[in-house]
């Protein structure tokens, strides 16, 4: 940690003594976080010595960088990402000191387009296929506005691999977005996913639509993915071609009501039929959303976050999820709001059931529920401290089983507190 915080001395130093010979603006900033987990059964099934839980304390520290001389701009953010305690600076899991943002940004001359070129933050839509808001993305972004219409292309560069070859993965994305009126917008996007690395060639392309505005009194977020494409296998040409026709919609609103603010989800990603014997037969279709998002939660603290989802991973977004969400917010005080939400959660396709005495054959849908308890203490100036309760009550498609429990499934519980300051 110590040559960590010389290293962000001598960066900015550096960065405040350039600025009488580079004529430019330049501000640093930051935030340093504090957090305290405690997790316990986090693979679902209670016993004597809980191997997936536990408590750490961890630490994240981000430094930036913003620069403006003239009309061209430019960011660069260094962070540490939650160094746990008691390691003796080894980071834990994606912790590191790296790159978060390196960007310039600038008009191109005599040309209406503006370029944000370098590793930056990245979200189509309403963030529901690919979110890179965490880490970033290596990316090019054109961009041309005229009146309330904005076009651009972007450029990702996934993954370069054998620098010699062409077997990279690259997305190349096309977008629209109109500004319907003051507190309403909509936009499509349209990406193309290529992957040329191994023996399988990716050939994606998703199609996403996206609202974001007030219907009456009704502030709504709504986003359509429809997918396509292909995967084709060069090492056995014989096999068929496997298909994309993964979809998904995710409507989210809030209503304001007096003091309360309460807010909904309604969403469904498609899945994979994963329980027919003739499921994957040769040039099936991939039926499974796809998408790709950070590691950061997108809507539950333990489903999706830190448990395994229908779709067989975290950080799945709403791939083979339907998931109904009601919840509720104020202010408590003036310097407290408390939040409250329930989501149910079901699969959208059958997976095994996996409750005491089901038979082989038994499928189900049901995934559980889970309730989430946030608050939020605005301390002083710059200085918060946050606080999230998660309990999810895993249902019958998740293994656990056992005679004292026959409803194979025990309830899993987080508890995250995230001390905060922002200079």
């Amino acid at each position: 940690m110590k040559k960590f915080v010389v290293l962000l001395v001598v960066v900015a130093m550096t960065c405040i003594s350039s600025m009488a010979f580079a004529a430019s603006e330049v501000a640093v900033s930051g935030s340093l976080d504090i957090r305290g987990r405690n997790l316990n059964n986090l693979d679902l099934t209670d016993t004597a010595v809980d191997t997936t839980g536990g408590a750490d304390t961890q630490e994240r520290v981000r430094v930036n960088i913003d620069a403006k001389t003239g009309d061209t701009k430019a960011k660069i953010t260094i962070e540490n990402d939650w160094d746990t305690w008691g390691r003796f600076e080894a980071d834990q899991g994606a912790g590191k000191l790296a790159v978060r943002e390196a960007w310039v940004n600038f008009n191109l001359p005599g040309v209406p387009v503006n370029v944000n070129a370098g590793h930056q933050l990245l979200s189509l839509g309403n963030g529901w296929f690919f979110r890179s808001m965490k880490y970033g993305s290596d990316a090019w972004v054109l961009a041309n506005v005229t009146g309330n219409n904005t076009a651009a292309f972007v450029n990702v560069k996934f993954a370069e691999n054998t620098k010699t070859m062409s077997d990279d993965m690259d997305a190349y994305v096309l977008i629209d977005m109109i500004k319907l009126s003051d507190t309403a917008m909509a936009g499509i996007n349209i990406t193309d996913l290529k992957d040329r690395s191994g023996a399988t060639k990716t050939d994606l392309q998703n199609i996403g639509l996206h609202y974001t505005g007030k219907v009456g009194p009704v502030a709504l977020k709504a986003e359509l993915d429809v997918q396509m494409g292909k995967n084709t296998t060069d090492a056995t040409p014989a096999v068929g071609d496997n298909k994309f026709k993964g979809n998904q919609i995710v409507i989210e609103g809030k209503v304001p009501m007096g003091a309360v603010g309460v807010n909904f989800t309604i969403a469904r990603g498609t899945g994979q039929d994963t329980t027919s014997t003739t499921a994957f037969a040769d040039g099936y279709d991939i039926t499974a959303y796809q998408n790709a998002l950070d590691v950061d939660p997108h809507y539950t603290f333990m489903y999706e976050y830190l448990i395994p989802t229908a779709a067989g991973a975290t950080h799945t977004g709403f791939s083979n999820t339907t998931a109904l969400n009601l919840g509720a917010s104020m202010a408590a005080s003036k310097n407290v709001t408390v939040s409250a939400d329930i989501w149910m959660l079901q699969a959208t396709e059958e997976l095994k059931d996996n409750s005491a005495g089901a038979a082989a054959a038994d499928t189900t849908t049901d995934l559980g529920t889970e309730i989430d308890v946030k608050a939020n203490w605005a301390m002083a100036e710059n200085l918060s401290l946050n606080g999230t309760l998660g309990y999810f009550m895993p249902g019958a498609a998740y293994a656990g089983g056992t005679a004292a429990n026959e409803t194979g499934t025990d309830a899993a519980m987080g508890l995250q507190l995230v001390l905060g300051y922002k200079f």
